[in-house]
């Protein structure tokens, strides 16, 4: 099989040769290549360009031109950021930094903004020439918002006046959309939804404040994955019934804080589950071989699903070593000789 053939067989329950696996590798691809965190942003050809080798180098199953676009797409809302050459972008004023600014806040024109094209036109090109399929990444829409406004005033309000924060997140909701719908027509065929800030809130205000806007962005994709970092468990269990319920919500992807058995029961089986390597201390830091381990852990964990697909828990930072990169992507092969 290819990773085509690959990955869409996990999406719909079938039988593959093997585990796929999703490296969530962004500006990485970058750093062994020498290209600065900031070029990344600025400059679709050569950001595709990277990419398209590091999978050519680590062969894994589905690549994409950045897995936290968010900064891009928050600076085409109005917001300022900042991107430095030697790190990731950070927002240094909110376009939302008072109630009253959410009037101005609306859809933009994500072509004239230089990161978000690049964002854009970066998948073009990759769709255009990756041997494995292509996905969008966009937070979701309560870590979306909290991108749109400061945090400490967001949480504020999200207290003590929930209409105005709700009516954040819909207009979040609706640039989030817009926004993936471009990369849909450039050629993106899967959506991984990254909720990285549920694990600040209640289970009950992430049923509230991002689970009830979900429905409206898993009609865009057939093939989508929830991703969701932290210890997380309580949220995943006091939702699971809501989850499970979503038409076209295909996966969910945990961190190493939570068991991917458990995950599986949880849900029923009724929902895939993508994970759980820890991308903190293991990938960057720990050997080959003991990454390899885990990996074939995570597989063995899985009971044979045929929808489990092997990830980190979040995004592979820049200065992980490539012989640790190949060493993830290479377990999911080395499994069958393991056992």
């Amino acid at each position: 099989m290819n990773s085509f053939e690959r990955v869409y067989a996990s999406f719909e329950n079938k039988n593959r040769d093997r585990v796929p696996i999703i490296p969530h590798i962004g500006d990485h691809a970058g750093a062994i290549f020498g290209v600065s965190c900031n070029k990344m942003y600025k400059d679709p050809q050569v950001a595709a360009k990277v990419h398209l080798k590091a999978l050519e180098l680590y062969d894994y199953d589905i690549t994409t031109i950045q897995v936290e676009p968010s900064w891009a797409v928050a600076e085409a809302c109005g917001s300022h950021v900042i991107y430095p050459s030697d790190k990731s972008p950070w927002i240094s004023s909110h376009v939302v930094e008072k109630k009253a600014d959410l009037e101005r806040l609306e859809i933009p024109d994500f072509q004239e903004i230089i990161s978000t094209n690049t964002m854009i036109e970066g998948t073009r090109i990759l769709s255009e020439n990756a041997k494995a399929p292509v996905a969008a990444y966009m937070t979701g829409p309560l870590t979306f918002s909290l991108q749109l406004m400061p945090y400490e005033k967001a949480i504020s309000e999200m207290m003590k006046n929930p209409e105005f924060f709700h009516n954040l997140i819909r207009r979040s909701t609706k640039i989030i959309r817009s926004y993936v719908e471009l990369l849909k027509e450039v050629g993106a065929t899967i959506f991984i939804i990254c909720e990285h800030d549920i694990q600040l809130i209640s289970p009950l205000l992430f049923k509230k404040f991002s689970l009830a806007y979900l429905e409206h962005l898993l009609d865009i994709f057939h093939y989508n994955i929830l991703h969701l970092c932290g210890d997380i468990q309580v949220h995943l269990k006091e939702n699971s019934d809501f989850l499970k319920k979503f038409k076209n919500l295909n996966m969910v992807n945990i961190g190493p804080k939570v068991d991917i058995a458990w995950a599986q029961k949880t849900f029923d089986k009724k929902l895939g589950i993508a994970g759980n390597i820890d991308h903190m201390r293991l990938v960057p830091q720990g050997s080959p071989r003991e990454i390899q381990d885990e990996v074939h852990k995570a597989i063995e964990a899985s009971q044979g699903d045929n929808r489990f697909i092997l990830t980190p828990g979040c995004e592979i930072t820049v200065d992980t070593p490539k012989e640790n990169v190949k060493a993830l992507v290479n377990g999911i092969r080395t499994y069958k000789k393991h056992v």
